[in-house]
């Protein structure tokens, strides 16, 4: 059993190296390959980087799987049980089912969104109620952060089953949100013009319109919508928009009494 166990360490040493290899060359061949696409069309190279950062993450896990597969067979335990696993008749309905679970269904899903690219990294989508930009797309889940700088992990077997909003295709452009109070008794016509007057002064915002949203019995709130550029910080434009509209509400006496 120490010889087995000596022999698995200096397997399993192996293996960690080749996934730290592998992983390496394939991220350093993608940057490349990336680098020149995007001298000939960034919108190409843009597509190739989603499915390769995909790509690379199922080889490595492949390799890991392998080498981890190779240490336990080196125990004769878990060697006779690989082998009693691989020749029984139910190992069909076996990988069948585990096709059908979760985590084997956000691969699957991955896979697909990743060579049928619906989003791409970088692209500004809503899904369910949730709207941010595509920064990660794991084995099993993809990562968007929203416009509040929140980090929201998606399973992608819900970004193939669900509508998705890519918001990057024919307008790249960020959308803004800023809700503000105003007193019940105020005129809204009114306080819609000192608010949308207040937030047209912010630099790097577009299309600015005010409406009303909802109204409570002390106070009716105003949304404030518009665009900014593509790669704008969304979270720093908003704040000042907020600021902005509020001392102007404050100073017309428009504000709700405290």
């Amino acid at each position: 059993m120490d010889s087995n166990f000596a022999k698995a360490l200096v397997v399993g040493a192996i293996w960690l190296v080749i996934v730290i290899v592998v992983r390496f060359a394939l991220r350093l061949a993608f940057n490349r390959y990336e680098r020149r696409l995007a001298e000939r069309d960034p919108a190409v190279a843009a597509r190739r980087r989603t499915t390769f950062g995909f790509l690379l993450r199922v080889v490595v896990a492949l390799v890991a799987f392998i080498g981890t597969w190779s240490v336990l067979s080196i125990f004769p335990l878990t060697q006779e049980v690989a082998r009693a696993f691989l020749a029984s008749s139910a190992v069909l309905a076996v990988i069948a089912g585990l096709a059908l679970t979760t985590p084997l269904a956000n691969l699957g899903s991955g896979v697909l969104i990743a060579f049928s690219q619906p989003i791409r990294l970088g692209d500004r989508i809503t899904v369910d109620q949730h709207t941010g930009v595509v920064s990660e797309m794991s084995l099993s889940y993809t990562k968007l952060v929203t416009d509040e700088d929140r980090h929201v992990f998606v399973p992608n077997q819900r970004m193939v089953s669900n509508v998705i909003v890519n918001r990057s295709v024919g307008d790249p452009r960020r959308i803004l949100t800023v809700q503000v109070p105003v007193s019940i008794a105020a005129p809204l016509a009114e306080a819609r013009r000192v608010a949308e007057e207040a937030a047209a002064g912010t630099r790097g915002t577009e299309a600015l319109k005010v409406h009303v949203g909802d109204v409570g019995e002390k106070t009716a709130w105003l949304n404030v919508v518009g665009y900014a550029p593509p790669g704008s910080h969304v979270g720093e434009i908003t704040g000042e928009v907020r600021e902005r509209v509020l001392a102007a509400l404050g100073d017309a006496g428009l504000l709700p009494a405290s």
